[in-house]
């Protein structure tokens, strides 16, 4: 009586796991002003998710044999895997190879952890398996924890959009372009210790990408940035975008153009410039959602720094 009771919770906690993840498999997101953090979230929740439910499975009939609850536990995480990735383009979503990788992930700690667990009484196997799976649970949930960190940071040090001290800025100031690396260095500093270096090779659209989410700029006046440039003088573009369309056309967001000299230059562009940039419309600087430096087309590898990026009253 007392093992069905117990099958019987097992079960219970499995509906109870399966709905959130059919909520979260199947509600379509829509625009988000922050897509990379949301992104790697619910990769890890993929992980989670059929760590969950391949385990509460495994435990729900394992009174039939340990191998039977094995296979039908697996069994049944990839049918339910399958499912979630065919059905979800009706629902707004996008089916992922690597959404069901994630999930295989999750299924094989489950049932490692069974087998580890609940089989064997090797207590030095278990002390191992349990080492291995913090190092394995670490590594699945540190990009999440880096990129959400990286948000915090961006708004904490608001007005500041970008003085590059911490490598989690590198998260927000991202390569732009196919052909665009982009590093933290220590040469051409205007404050603190680094500066953001960005190298760009032939091609076009190179440039550095910040992510701003969704930033209040309305209550200042004037964009500062700063810029080193090692070699000849050349023309830097600047994109900025509010939440207003997630793919604006170029009449719909802000267009500017400036001429970055040899040597150390300081670009002051006013707001009310900026928030005049779309052409139909006034760009809504209390939905600022991204800011993109770039060139053109660059026939030549062209390399400068950037530091000290802010807004100023």
């Amino acid at each position: 009586m007392t093992r069905v009771i117990i099958k019987q919770r097992y079960l219970i906690t499995l509906v109870l796991v399966l709905v959130p993840l059919t909520l979260l498999a199947f509600i379509p997101f829509g625009r988000i002003a922050n897509p990379v953090a949301i992104s790697k979230t619910m990769d890890v929740a993929h992980v989670f998710a059929f760590i969950f439910f391949s385990g509460l499975l495994y435990l729900a009939i394992e009174h039939h044999g340990i191998w039977r609850a094995m296979m039908v536990s697996a069994l049944f995480s990839m049918l339910l895997m399958a499912v979630i990735e065919w059905v979800q383009p009706y629902f707004g979503r996008t089916a992922s190879w690597a959404d069901i990788q994630l999930g295989l992930l999750g299924m094989f700690i489950a049932l490692s952890g069974m087998m580890v667990w609940r089989c064997i009484r090797n207590r030095l196997l278990k002390v191992a398996y349990t080492l291995l799976l913090i190092i394995t649970l670490v590594w699945i949930v540190e990009p999440v924890w880096n990129e959400w960190h990286s948000l915090w940071l961006r708004q904490q040090q608001f007005p500041m959009l970008g003085d590059f001290e911490s490598k989690l800025e590198k998260r927000l100031w991202m390569s732009n372009g196919k052909h665009t690396q982009v590093s933290l260095s220590d040469k051409h500093v205007v404050s603190g210790v680094s500066a953001l270096k960005v190298e760009m090779n032939k091609g076009v659209w190179n440039g550095v990408r910040y992510a701003a989410g969704e930033q209040d700029w309305r209550e200042y006046k004037t964009l500062m940035m700063t810029f080193y440039n090692p070699g000849v003088a050349f023309s830097m573009n600047v994109r900025i975008d509010d939440g207003v369309h997630a793919y604006p056309q170029y009449s719909e967001r802000y267009n500017g153009r400036f001429q970055i000299g040899e040597g150390e230059t300081t670009l002051l562009v006013p707001l009310t410039k900026i928030a005049a940039g779309p052409k139909s419309r006034s760009l809504d600087l209390a939905r600022i959602s991204k800011m993109i430096l770039f060139l053109g087309r660059n026939k030549k590898r062209q390399l400068f720094y950037l530091d000290n990026v802010r807004l100023m009253p």
